[in-house]
């Protein structure tokens, strides 16, 4: 996707400040208005269900039939046997989420817009709420994971952890993917042996229109695919070293930038005596572990070695000997990094929701003389269908 200039930034929200309707609610087509532009600063265009709703949940019908509907006939005879539908309905539970901010009044009359730069800074939040909802309904996770405060917040303590509330708030597509059929690449490098078995692993119903089939990898894995096409001295090569976008098998590739190359994983885990137990995957790296409570206080990590060990080929931590301070049976929190991971799957199969009674509300703190902003929202993400998806997993990430 590319990039967006101030000009268009402000034509496409066009949300002013003083048009705002009573109580900073956005008004109908105000909401429609910014709900787009939010979708145009992510990859839900072109490549997700949007749906809009107006009430606390949403119910979305699912209707299929049988695998076979089709049955032999004798002539005026009644085969004996009728077939039918089977309804069942996804519901969505959106969870609110605020931006709130401060502009000063120092600020806006130092600044070359002056009061216009309000509404300039309004639409740079609206972008970066759009950041915020990806990063949530690409790597969302309600067990919550250890971060450092000083990445949740400016001035935090740079080596203590907090959990991360936000990721915290529903497990967004990629947790969600566990649930569908895996493919476990065993270390295999990106490429087509990879994309090749994330297909057959895929029940042939859901494959038959590869047109709408999508694989949803990092940038930085495309990126090394590419680089692998790019070595061979062929016409795809060239167009791979070239930039052009390339479908393995027919599917194409959708560059996702807020997934990491090695993906962000929590879980929680009971540590029995010093017998290993099993991650969800492995290899691992980057492994923090704390206490299943961490909240939004900071707290010290535990200490490798002298509380716990880590296999990160097999993917398994243990309490240490004696003197862990790790209890016998304790549950804890194992935040770590994973192998790539790709997520194959029809493009309507994503669901992403978000509630259309969208607020921009304005406040006065006359004592530190700062206009207070808040922007409200209620968003959720789903699948439609588990079975009509494949999540690769354990994928090399060499040439």
């Amino acid at each position: 996707m590319g990039g967006i200039t101030n000009e268009e930034l402000l034509r496409k929200a066009a949300i002013l400040l003083d048009s705002l309707a009573a109580g900073g609610k956005l008004n109908p087509k105000q909401s429609n208005r910014f709900i787009d532009y939010v979708i145009e600063e992510t990859i839900l265009k072109d490549n997700a269900r949007i749906e809009r709703f107006t009430n606390e949940s949403l119910q979305i019908d699912k209707i299929g039939v049988g695998r076979r509907v089709m049955v032999p006939h004798n002539e005026a005879q009644d085969p004996g046997i009728r077939r039918g539908v089977s309804t069942s309905q996804v519901t969505l539970t959106p969870k609110a989420v605020m931006v709130p901010f401060e502009i000063g009044d120092l600020f806006k009359q130092r600044n070359i817009e002056g009061e216009n730069v309000s509404d300039h800074v309004v639409k740079m939040m609206a972008k970066a709420f759009a950041n915020n909802w990806e990063e949530l309904y690409i790597n969302g996770d309600t067990v919550g994971a250890a971060i450092l405060e000083s990445d949740y917040m400016d001035g935090g303590d740079s080596s203590r952890y907090r959990k991360d509330s936000l990721m915290a708030l529903f497990d967004g597509w990629f947790r969600l993917a566990d649930g569908g059929n895996l493919f476990d690449a065993e270390g295999a490098n990106v490429g087509l042996s990879v994309f090749g078995g994330m297909i057959r692993k895929m029940p042939t119903k859901f494959r038959r229109n590869k047109k709408d089939l999508r694989f949803f990898i990092s940038s930085d894995l495309a990126s090394l695919y590419f680089e692998k096409l790019a070595t061979r001295s062929t016409p795809l090569g060239d167009a791979a070293a070239g930039g052009s976008a390339h479908a393995p098998f027919g599917i194409p590739l959708v560059e996702v930038p807020l997934l990491d190359l090695l993906p962000p994983i929590v879980q929680h885990v009971t540590l029995n005596g010093t017998t290993a137990a099993a991650l969800r995957y492995g290899p691992i790296s980057s492994v923090v572990v704390t206490k299943s409570t961490l909240d939004t206080a900071p707290e010290d990590a535990y200490t490798e070695t002298t509380d716990y060990v880590v296999d990160y080929t097999a993917g398994t931590v243990a309490r240490s000997g004696g003197g862990s301070a790790i209890g016998d049976g304790e549950t804890v929190k194992v935040t770590f990094k994973a192998n790539p991971q790709i997520v194959l799957t029809h493009y309507q199969n994503f669901i992403s929701a978000i509630n259309t009674a969208i607020s921009i509300e304005k406040d006065r703190a006359i004592y530190k003389k700062v206009d207070q902003y808040a922007i409200h929202a209620s968003i959720a993400c789903e699948f439609e269908e588990d079975e009509a998806l494949v999540k690769g997993i354990n994928i090399g990430s060499s040439i």
